[in-house]
Order: structure tokens, then C-alpha cells, then sequence
């Protein structure tokens, strides 16, 4: 089998197991409050499919919760930066998001 073709697959099967979990995860945290629930599936989507690029001569990109992972495990001060950072990008933005949407969602007329 080529190797592009096994990276690949790789990647589709991370990206359906992700997205199952963070499926699932919203059925868990419906009976919590609304910013609550968002903050949590947020952080959890930021841990799974933050990306960052793998070092080497055959750097692809990888999901940044493995770089961090490995990085705690080595010791690597770089490495757990690098790996956090857009971790911590991806969280930002989600919230941003999140604030604008709730922002828009409270001054839309409310129609009954």
C-alpha cells in the first residue's frame, strides 16, 4: 500500500473518531448551562484537532495534543510550546466565536 495513501487514512479515521467525539460529548454536557456546555465541547475540540506539523524529513502535518504529549514526555520545553500554541489559538478563537454567535443570538427580536 503507498504511504500517502495509508497518511490518508489515517487522517480520515482520526477526523470521524473526532468528530464522533465531539458528538458524543455534546449529548453528555446538554443538561449543562449553555456557555457551560460550549466552553467544555470548545476545549475539547481545541485538544483533538488543533494541527500542528511534525519535525523531520518527513513532516506532515499531526494533531497538536501528540506533539504535547510527547513533549511533556521528553522534557522539551520547545516541543510543549509548539504544541500548545495552536491549541491555545484554536481555544481563543472558538470563544470569540462563541461570544460573537450568543452576542447575535441575544439582540435577534424574539419571535412568538
Amino acid at each position: 500500500m503507498n504511504s500517502n495513501a495509508e497518511y490518508w487514512l489515517a487522517v480520515t479515521v482520526y477526523l470521524v473518531g473526532s468528530v464522533l467525539a465531539l458528538w458524543l460529548w455534546h449529548k453528555v454536557v446538554r443538561p449543562l448551562p449553555r456557555p457551560i456546555a460550549g466552553m467544555s465541547w470548545m476545549i475539547l475540540f481545541a485538544l483533538l484537532l488543533s494541527p500542528t506539523v511534525t519535525e523531520g524529513a518527513n513532516g506532515q502535518i499531526a494533531p497538536a495534543i501528540i506533539g504535547l504529549i510527547f513533549g511533556v514526555i521528553s522534557k522539551s520545553r520547545e516541543l510543549i510550546l509548539s504544541s500548545l500554541l495552536p491549541m491555545l489559538l484554536v481555544l481563543g478563537l472558538g470563544f470569540l466565536i462563541g461570544f460573537l454567535i450568543q452576542r447575535l443570538r441575544s439582540m435577534r427580536p424574539d419571535i412568538n
